[in-house]
């Protein structure tokens, strides 16, 4: 028996023969355990001294880390043994002198016993266990313990197949409770169990776990079940009715069940069939950080049930039906150097690698917002790859060393969470787009997808030589500025600087024409609508002659002519953007827009469902294909889908006016007016309030809809902006010269909107006056 004895799962500690706790996790005794676990988990092959090096003092000086090693093993042999490693370059364990659990749980495995590895796993490897100043341990650590949990709940699943093949129902059903112990939400460990007794007879217990099964999910995801699930449940009930079974728990027995009861016992522990909502996490090891980034996702997906709930069929052509295999999502890489500042830095190269990926044909390219829903998740990638619908996951880390940086990265198969690539990038910080283009190149080789010429020359094109500048771009480019008009106006400055170090960075004038854009349509500008076009205009054109392969470039040239009404010249340019970055949420959206002007929503709707594939989490990306499917008659699927997203918080603006443009074609006029209310008591949203006072007038509401007309009059007056929403308000009342003559000055303030050519203007669109407007918008 050796004298000593490694715990990993769970709590880091070496305890002896009498359990006693040799070595605690204060102080210098951290770094020995840590020592230990490396070693523990390298198994016989052990660890060599340089990779001992990497892992821990990863900045140190060669002779500082070398003497830092040698002090750390002669603590160890001091401390505990002489006896303690067998050998010192690889640096191994002697067994005979300390075991550890997740050795035994290795051997297990390696030996088919799969029963006896799942009873020695206690919890997630070195589970709360930390070293500040090495953060490559950390991602060992974090690597480490994905594998080792991967490999128990394989082994809980192939003890359940065993056991379902041989009929064992109820040993199938104990261990598929293990499975759920790992990841209560999932709904093929749910399935597998609630099959499971029924096959076993036991359906009062299906029953009530399935009860149970519908609170978690609907408690920690905010949704309901899949369709799966859901026939599932149906099926037990009714299984259950025909048999005269009653659920404990929700009522009264009968005699039968007593007997029953008393007869064959649940197969189901009492804590794991209570259906109630409040004690969900009790019998369940849930790591918390898991269930924050769930609920992250509900936030965009609650209630929608986006597989589950079929609200549209998929569209099946455009750039976002690559085959399966040729699929991918970039997390969100770890910023690992400690610093926040240097956080710009690791999300600017994730959205790189996503923008160089994107160029490669055949690859389907999940947009950025869905992937950075992962951010700092401890989910399985297989778990990730399955909620994005992709088969393949890359992810990794950056840090910054003063004017170097280092870049991990591996690539992962959604299907079994193996590696199928890893590489580590030391470089100067000067090179970090030659990193970006050496990823980008090394992915699609192991994906076996073929690069044209051109295809390398736009991944190794460096958009600017001033790495200053390109932090300034990163700073800019932060989603969190577009929350307000003091980050709006940040944003400004931040491109206006990178464009101050380099003239020449055709992304900074293409970010610096988009943030004038963005600010022009929220209504945060004090300066008249026509001066912000053109500096958004100055700058988009700029961006396009020194860079005509910006994507960005392009789509806003798109944007600016889409906003002139030159729809022709507009289409071009956001069919340039798209063939240059198929994956851009921005081009899509302006595609949308351009479908409703040119009255196809069925385009609308299939541009709509290209931007959900391409970005399945994104709220903005549901928001309009809610609108598109309403557009297209499909009212019922459009409103559901906007009130699941109610919850979302901060809340969208565009989901009430959404709403009500859905109310409104449906010609439900008071469910419209109730969905705009939000605007009733805000009256800085011109827009809102203008049709409120639409959806009023055509509710009977006159002398509601009249005070909307003079308040929206007033802000025009005031501000020469927002013609349209008087023409609108103006359109309800039956006013329809007055209508016509707003509308023409909505031309001259950019204010016209597409819904103008939406159904409830249809009596607008059959006056002659509008063939005369339709001149003027160069169709």
């Amino acid at each position: 028996m050796p004298r000593f004895r490694l715990r990993t799962f769970g709590t880091l500690r070496l305890v002896g023969a009498a359990d006693d706790t040799i070595l605690g996790e204060h102080g210098h005794q951290r770094r020995r355990l840590a020592l230990l676990a490396v070693l523990a988990a390298s198994g016989e092959r052990g660890r060599s001294r340089d990779q001992l090096l990497g892992l821990f003092w990863p900045d140190v000086p060669q002779s500082r880390a070398r003497h830092s090693l040698e002090q750390l093993l002669y603590a160890i042999r001091t401390s505990l043994d002489e006896s303690v490693f067998t050998g010192l370059n690889p640096v191994c364990l002697n067994p005979a002198c300390i075991g550890s659990d997740i050795g035994d749980f290795a051997n297990a495995l390696s030996r088919g016993e799969r029963e006896a590895a799942v009873e020695m796993y206690r919890g997630p490897f070195l589970e709360g266990f930390y070293l500040n100043d090495a953060p490559e341990f950390e991602q060992w650590m974090e690597a480490e313990r994905d594998r080792i949990e991967r490999s128990y709940t394989e082994a809980l699943e192939r003890l359940a197949k065993s056991a379902e093949d041989a009929n064992d129902f109820a040993a199938a059903a104990r261990w598929l409770l293990k499975l759920i112990d790992t990841d209560p939400v999932s709904s093929k460990h749910a399935i597998g169990l609630i099959r499971a007794l029924m096959n076993a007879g036991d359906h009062a217990a299906a029953l009530r776990y399935a009860e149970r099964y519908e609170a978690i999910v609907g408690q920690e995801l905010g949704t309901s079940v899949g369709p799966a699930v859901a026939a599932l449940v149906a099926e037990v009930r009714a299984r259950a009715k025909s048999e005269s079974v009653v659920v404990r728990g929700a009522g009264p027995t009968t005699k039968r069940e007593r007997d029953t009861d008393s007869a064959t016992p649940s197969l189901l522990p009492p804590e794991a069939a209570t259906n109630t909502a409040q004690p969900i996490a009790a019998p369940f090891r849930v790591r918390r950080r898991a269930m924050v980034l769930y609920g992250v996702a509900a936030l965009v997906l609650a209630a929608l049930a986006l597989v589950g709930s079929r609200l549209l069929p998929r569209v099946a052509e455009g750039p976002a039906s690559a085959t399966a295999g040729a699929s991918i999502a970039v997390l969100p890489l770890a910023n690992v150097s400690g610093d926040p500042r240097d956080g710009p830095l690791a999300d600017g190269l994730t959205e790189e690698l996503i923008g160089g990926l994107a160029k490669i044909d055949r690859l389907r390219v999940v947009a950025r917002t869905s992937a950075f829903v992962f951010n700092k998740s401890d989910l399985d990638p297989r778990q990730i790859a399955d909620s994005l619908h992709v088969a393949n996951i890359l992810q990794g880390g950056v840090q910054k060393i003063g004017q170097r940086i280092r870049v991990q990265v591996r690539l992962v198969d959604g299907h079994d969470g193996s590696t199928r690539w890893a590489e580590t990038y030391d470089r100067e910080l000067k090179d970090i787009f030659l990193v970006q283009s050496e990823i980008a190149t090394a992915v699609a080789r192991e994906l076996d997808l073929r690069l044209g010429g051109r295809t390398i020359a736009a991944l190794r094109r460096a958009p600017t030589q001033n790495i200053a500048a390109y932090d300034l771009y990163l700073r800019g480019s932060d989603p969190a500025l577009l929350r307000s008009d003091s980050g709006m106006q940040l944003s400004v400055d931040y491109f206006r600087k990178a464009i101050a170090l380099d003239s020449t960075y055709a992304a900074a004038y293409a970010g610096l024409a988009r943030m004038y854009l963005v600010s022009l349509l929220s209504q945060g500008v004090a300066s008249s609508a026509r001066e912000v076009y053109a500096l958004a205009e100055e700058a988009a054109l700029k961006a396009v002659a020194l860079d005509d392969s910006l994507s960005d470039a392009h789509a806003t040239v798109g944007l600016l002519l889409l906003l002139r009404y030159d729809f022709a010249a507009a289409e071009k340019e956001l069919e340039r953007a798209r063939a240059l970055d198929p994956g851009q949420y921005r081009t899509y959206r302006t595609l949308i827009t351009l479908a409703y002007w040119k009255e196809r929503p069925a385009d609308a709707l299939a541009e709509a469902n290209r931007m959900v594939d391409l970005d399945p989490l994104s709220a903005g990306a549901h928001v309009e294909l809610a609108r598109a499917q309403c557009a297209n008659g499909q009212y019922a699927q459009g409103l559901a889908r906007l009130k699941s997203l109610e919850a979302i918080r901060p809340r969208l603006q565009r989901i009430p006016s959404y709403a009500a443009t859905c109310h409104s074609m449906k010609g439900d006029w008071p469910a419209a007016v109730a969905a705009l209310r939000p605007y009733q008591d805000n009256p800085a949203d011109y827009r809102g309030r203008g049709w409120l006072g639409f959806a009023l007038a055509h509710s009977g509401q006159r002398r509601e809809a009249l005070a909307v007309l003079a308040d929206v009059t007033a802000h025009w007056q005031r501000s020469k902006q927002g013609a349209f929403e008087v023409a609108v308000v103006n359109a309800g009342l039956g006013n329809r010269d007055q209508a016509f003559e707003w509308l023409n000055r909505s031309v001259d303030d950019l204010s016209l909107s597409e819904n103008i050519m939406l159904p409830m203007f249809g009596d607008l669109r059959g006056d002659p006056r509008f063939e005369r407007l339709r001149s003027r918008l160069r169709f």
